[in-house]
C-alpha cells in the first residue's frame, strides 16, 4: 500500500461510505463492513489537487454478489477514475458543447485559466466520452418527449460519410425535431427498411401518422407495400430541385459559351511585355490600355446562381448585351482609323456574335424561368386551398407541355423518360421531363395537409446532416472527416437535435462509470472497425506471383511446370 506523504500542493481526503446509506448494501440491503482503503491517488483539479483515499468495503450477506467484492458507491472526485478531477471534466464538457470549441482551443484556455498540465489527447479523449454520454442522455429525453407527444411524423434519409463507410440512415420525428435512431447499413432494400421502421416503431410505443422523404425508390417501396394507409409527403424542396436542376443545366449553354469566349479575347490573352503604338499615347501594352475593361468582363462571369431564385446565363447575357450595345455606340463616334478603334470595333464584334448564336437558349431559358417562378410561388403559398393548388399547377403543367407538344408533335407523357441534367437535351426533351416529374411527384406533393404539422420537406434532417458534418471539420480541423463521421456522427446529430438546456445540463451528474464504460467501449471496436482497412501490414502481396502465371498460362516455358507444382493463387 502506498504511503501518503502530506504536501502543501494538494489536500488529503478520505472517501467513506456514504452517511445516507447507514452502512447498507445497495443490492440487499445488508450491512456492509470496511475491509481495507485503496492505494490512494493524486487527482488533478482546477484550483488545487487532492490526494484521495477510498475506503473500500463489502456485503456480510454471503448469498449477495458484492459479498466477493469490495466497493464505496461515494461519489469520487477524480472523473472515470482517472488522473483528473470532475471539475476539469465539467469545464471540458462546457467548452466542447456550449461553445463549440476544438481539444487544442480547450487546452489553450485551461492553462491560462488554471495552473493545470494537461495534454490535448487526454482533453480529446474526454470529448469522446463527453460526446457518446450526451448522446445517450440525448435519446432518454427523445424517448419521454415521444412517449408524452404520442405519435410520429417519420422524416428520414441517409447520409454517406465517403471511403468505403456504410452509409448512416437517420431516422427523426420531424413534430419535435428529435433523433428517433439512427443505424449503419452496407446495404438497403425495402424489406431491411421495413424491419427497422418497425422495430423503432415498437421501442417507441406510438403510432406513425406520416411519412416524409427525398422520394427515394426503396423508401417508396417500402412505404407502398407495408404503410400504404399511412401518408407519405413527398419532399417539395427536392422536387423543385429536380426541377431546377434542368432549367440550370440548359442556362449553362449561355453562360458557358460567353464566358469561353470572353476568355479568349485579345484583350484578355495579350502579352504584358509586347508594346504597341497607339495614336495620341504613343506605345503602350494592349492588355494594359484594355485592363479596365477585361476587369469589367472578368467580374461579369464571376457571376453565380442563385438557387430557385436567378440564373446566371440569363443576368450574363442581358447585362453583356446592354455593355456590347453601348461600345457600338461610342465606337461610332471615334475615328476608324485609330487602333484603339479597330480593337475595340473587332472586340464587340465577337462578343456580338456569340449573343447572337445563344440568343436561342436566351428565348427558352427565359420561357422556362417564368414557369417555375411560378410553380414555386404555388407551392410556397399558404393562402390557396390544396385542390385550389393542384388546379392551378396542372393548368401551368398542361400549357408547358402544349408548347412542347406544338414543337415536337411526336411528343408523348407516356413515352418521357427520366434523365440526369445535361446540356446535350433539348428544350423540348426538357419540358417532358418536368411534366414526367410533375406526374410522377403528385401523388405524395400535399400529403402534408393530413398532418398533425403541416410539413412539406425533409430539409431537417439533410441541414441536420450539413452542420453534423461542418462539426467534425471544426473538430479535426481536416477535409477528409469520413472516418469521424462514421465513428462519431450518430452522436453530433444528436447534439445538433437537442435543446440548448440539454447541452447545458451538468455532464457530471448524468455521469455513469458503468454507462461510460459501455460507450467507450463501443466506439473503441467502431474505431477498429473503421480503421482496419489502413493496416497494410494484414494484407497478402502476391500480385507479381498471379501475374506471371498468367504470363506462362499459354506457353511452353519450363516455369510453367514450376508453377504448376508451387500452385501459387
Amino acid at each position: 500500500m502506498r504511503k501518503n506523504i502530506p504536501s502543501k500542493n494538494y489536500d488529503t481526503i478520505r472517501i467513506s461510505y456514504p452517511e445516507e446509506m447507514n452502512l447498507k448494501c445497495p443490492i440487499c440491503g445488508s450491512r456492509v463492513t470496511y475491509k481495507y482503503q485503496d492505494n490512494g491517488k493524486l487527482v488533478h483539479r482546477l484550483k488545487r489537487d487532492i490526494y484521495q483515499i477510498v475506503n473500500l468495503y463489502s456485503c456480510t450477506n454471503m448469498k449477495c454478489k458484492l459479498s466477493k467484492k469490495v466497493f464505496n458507491i461515494a461519489p469520487r472526485f477524480d472523473y472515470s477514475r482517472r488522473y483528473f478531477g470532475a471539475d476539469v471534466f465539467r469545464f471540458v464538457a462546457e467548452e466542447f458543447l456550449i461553445f463549440e470549441q476544438k481539444p487544442d482551443q480547450i487546452k489553450f484556455r485551461l492553462s491560462k485559466k488554471y495552473p493545470l498540465n494537461i495534454s490535448t489527447s487526454t482533453i480529446r479523449r474526454m470529448c469522446d466520452d463527453i460526446l457518446k454520454l450526451k448522446s445517450y442522455k440525448i435519446d432518454e429525453n427523445t424517448f419521454k418527449i415521444i412517449k408524452k407527444q404520442g405519435h410520429i411524423l417519420l422524416g428520414l434519409d441517409g447520409q454517406d460519410p465517403g471511403g468505403n463507410s456504410p452509409s448512416i440512415w437517420c431516422f427523426m420525428d420531424l413534430i419535435s425535431n428529435r433523433i428517433l435512431a439512427t443505424r449503419k447499413f452496407d446495404s438497403l432494400d425495402h424489406k431491411t427498411l421495413h424491419r427497422t421502421i418497425k422495430s423503432i416503431q415498437e421501442m417507441y410505443g406510438v403510432e406513425i401518422v406520416g411519412w416524409v422523404s427525398d422520394k427515394q425508390g426503396l423508401i417508396t417501396k417500402c412505404h407502398d407495400k407495408f404503410y400504404p394507409e399511412i401518408p407519405h409527403q413527398y419532399c417539395q424542396f427536392h422536387f423543385l430541385k429536380n426541377t431546377w436542376n434542368h432549367l440550370k443545366t440548359l442556362d449553362s449553354n449561355i453562360y458557358l459559351p460567353i464566358r469561353k469566349t470572353i476568355n479568349s479575347l485579345y484583350i484578355h490573352n495579350a502579352s504584358k511585355i509586347t508594346k504597341v503604338y497607339f495614336e495620341k499615347i504613343g506605345k503602350v501594352s494592349v492588355k494594359e490600355l484594355f485592363k479596365p475593361v477585361d476587369q469589367d468582363f472578368q467580374s461579369m462571369i464571376r457571376v453565380r446562381n442563385k438557387t430557385f431564385k436567378e440564373l446566371r446565363g440569363i443576368w450574363l447575357y442581358e447585362t453583356l448585351l446592354k455593355y456590347v450595345d453601348n461600345m457600338f455606340r461610342i465606337i461610332k463616334r471615334l475615328n476608324p482609323t485609330y487602333r484603339y478603334t479597330k480593337i475595340s470595333k473587332r472586340m464587340a464584334s465577337k462578343l456580338k456574335n456569340i449573343l447572337n448564336k445563344v440568343e436561342k437558349y436566351y428565348r427558352q431559358v427565359r420561357v422556362l424561368n417564368v414557369f417555375f417562378q411560378e410553380i414555386r410561388y404555388l407551392l410556397g403559398t399558404e393562402d390557396l386551398s390544396k385542390e385550389i393548388k393542384i388546379m392551378k399547377l396542372k393548368k401551368i403543367y398542361a400549357h408547358i407541355f402544349n408548347i412542347a407538344k406544338i414543337m415536337d408533335p411526336k411528343l408523348s407523357l407516356e413515352e418521357c423518360k427520366s434523365f440526369l441534367p445535361s446540356k446535350k437535351k433539348s428544350v423540348v426533351e426538357i419540358m417532358g421531363e418536368w411534366c414526367r416529374l410533375w406526374e410522377s411527384y403528385l401523388p405524395g406533393l400535399f400529403q402534408y395537409y393530413n398532418f398533425p404539422l403541416p410539413t412539406k420537406t425533409n430539409n431537417t434532417i439533410e441541414n441536420g446532416f450539413s452542420t453534423e458534418k461542418q462539426a467534425i471539420l471544426n473538430r479535426v480541423a481536416k477535409g477528409n472527416v469520413c472516418d469521424m463521421i462514421a465513428t462519431r456522427g450518430e452522436d453530433y446529430l444528436r447534439l445538433k437535435h437537442s435543446s440548448d438546456k440539454e447541452l447545458e445540463a451538468d455532464i457530471v451528474k448524468e455521469y455513469s462509470e458503468e454507462i461510460a464504460r459501455r460507450l467507450r467501449s463501443t466506439l473503441r471496436r467502431d474505431i477498429k472497425k473503421q480503421t482496419n482497412a489502413w493496416h497494410t501490414k494484414s494484407k497478402t502481396y502476391k500480385k507479381f506471383d498471379i501475374l506471371t502465371q498468367n504470363y506462362y498460362k499459354d506457353t511452353s516455358f519450363p516455369y510453367k511446370r514450376y508453377l504448376c507444382r508451387t500452385r501459387l493463387t
